[in-house]
């Protein structure tokens, strides 16, 4: 089984000749989705559409998910369903992760997005996400890896050899989760920055002493802010898949990126070249999450990869069960 990209556009025209599926990923930061054929137990990506609803909105303050943040979710809901009825999706599969899991009205949500548009939703477990994540991943790497999966209300870990899962954790800190509790002021104080700088080093340290494998393996990076720093690296005005996956950034390239983007505001960083503008308040929070991974690791570098849970849960929810695997 591999994966494979139509195109280096997100989002393409409309192809009805063979039989397309859905899954839609409703993250604490952005919401996804991927169109996908299976050709011959080939994974192939037709449309991958992504958009900003923030469903981690003041979860963390609240425990509730935040009126706008579930109207944003809903239009873009709407949206997907829309651009999958071009397509002919003939199935959905849609999962929501840690907003939603923390959130004491996400059955409520559930129920309302199951009324006005027919969609079910399952809530899936952090260390259900992480296999997701893993699945997605392994259709790429055959040797030992070690993936990180930093999202915005949890960061994931993942070991795995030969397509196997060995173990795996979720951590309850995320980029947005981070951002909302300690970055407060524009641009953050130096402060702000030692306090998380401190939580998420003692946190890792402490929830990974008995985790992390024995080296060799490679270190793999999937997710919003492991992409967004290879495409701020690589400067590339629109995404590209191919330039994307597979790419590296050093320990001392993230220490320099975190070092202007700790001085940047946040409408300073919208101007960045390769970083979406509803990522700028965010990034920074990512960026110190990975630098802690690459130190808790001892690694000085880590490899980006495109292919994630959304790849992970089209194989898992359809093309596994098509194949009887």
């Amino acid at each position: 089984m591999g994966i494979q990209l139509n195109d280096n556009n997100a989002e393409l025209k409309p192809k009805n000749e063979k039989q397309h599926m859905a899954v839609i990923d409703i993250g604490t930061n952005s919401t996804r989705m991927l169109i996908f054929r299976d050709d011959d137990g080939q994974l192939i990506r037709v449309n991958k559409s992504v958009r900003y609803t923030r469903m981690g909105q003041d979860v963390n303050k609240t425990g509730h998910l935040h009126p706008d943040a579930q109207k944003r979710n809903y239009e873009a809901l709407e949206e997907f369903k829309s651009i999958a009825e071009d397509y002919a999706v003939k199935g959905f599969y849609l999962f929501g992760t840690s907003a939603m899991r923390d959130a004491q009205n996400a059955e409520d949500y559930v129920a309302f997005i199951k009324e006005k548009l027919g969609f079910d939703i399952e809530i899936i477990a952090g260390e259900e996400e992480a296999e997701l994540g893993f699945v997605g991943v392994s259709q790429c790497f055959d040797e030992k890896i070690l993936i990180f999966d930093i999202g915005g209300g949890s960061t994931e870990l993942i070991y795995g050899e030969k397509n196997e899962i060995k173990k795996m954790m979720s951590i309850n800190l995320g980029c947005v989760r981070c951002t909302e509790e300690y970055l407060i002021s524009d641009p953050p104080t130096l402060q702000e920055l030692e306090r998380l700088n401190e939580r998420i080093y003692s946190e890792f340290q402490q929830r990974t002493e008995n985790f992390l494998p024995k080296k060799p393996y490679k270190l793999i990076g999937i997710g919003g802010t492991a992409t967004s720093l290879s495409t701020i690296k690589q400067e590339l005005k629109t995404y590209d898949s191919e330039m994307v996956h597979k790419s590296m950034i050093t320990k001392a390239e993230l220490e320099a990126m975190i070092d202007k983007l700790a001085g940047q505001t946040i409408q300073e960083r919208k101007t960045i070249v390769g970083l979406e503008a509803k990522r700028a308040d965010i990034i920074l929070a990512g960026a110190l999450l990975l630098l802690n991974i690459l130190k808790i690791t001892g690694e000085d570098s880590f490899m980006v990869c495109d292919y994630d849970n959304l790849e992970g849960a089209a194989y898992r929810h359809f093309m596994a069960k098509k194949n009887n695997v």
